[in-house]
């Protein structure tokens, strides 16, 4: 009975002992962020970066992240129509508001598909940090989100590499 006794203590003591060596999300975030950020620029430092909220995403929140680069690149077409406009291109105007006009019918498809999509089924995280960086004594912040699944696998490492160039941009 006192070996058994023994055994189960020593048992017990040993697994709740133990100590898990996986970083926290935060930590494998920021090392990301770093890796990413050095690749770019390794003379800017890193001050803080702090994970604000981590969400779901269910494939409704994934079709309105994309319906917002969608209607990103939207923007960005509609302003290359109007420049073509004022510059009187027209081999330019006429490719412009052709992609503009399909644009638009892709817009309401994908409104009608976010309408309609399932809230049940949880596809992944989305973590919103906020970081500060630092070069030659200028600040500057900014608000970051990734995009994983389940496993932790990050989904929009270029948009993680274009909002960090956007940032050295307003640094130097």
């Amino acid at each position: 009975m006192n070996r058994v006794l023994t055994f189960s203590i020593l048992i017990y003591v040993l697994l709740f002992s133990c100590k898990s060596n996986t970083p926290r999300l935060s930590d494998q975030l920021k090392a990301n962020f770093l890796s990413h950020l050095n690749k770019n620029d390794s003379t800017i430092k890193l001050d803080s970066f702090r994970v604000i909220r981590i969400d779901s995403i269910d494939k409704r929140h994934q079709l309105i992240i994309d319906d917002t680069i969608y209607m990103r690149e939207f923007a960005r077409v509609q302003g290359q129509l109007i420049n073509s406009i004022i510059e009187k291109n027209a081999d330019s105007t006429g490719f412009y508001q052709d992609e503009v006009n399909y644009m638009g019918t892709q817009i309401d498809s994908m409104n009608k598909e976010i309408s309609k999509a399932d809230t049940t089924q949880k596809l992944g995280l989305l973590a919103i940090c906020k970081i500060q960086v630092s070069k030659h004594n200028r600040s500057q912040e900014m608000m970051l989100r990734y995009l994983m699944d389940l496993n932790l696998n990050i989904w929009n490492s270029s948009m993680i590499d274009s909002s960090i160039a956007k940032l050295i941009r307003k640094l130097n």
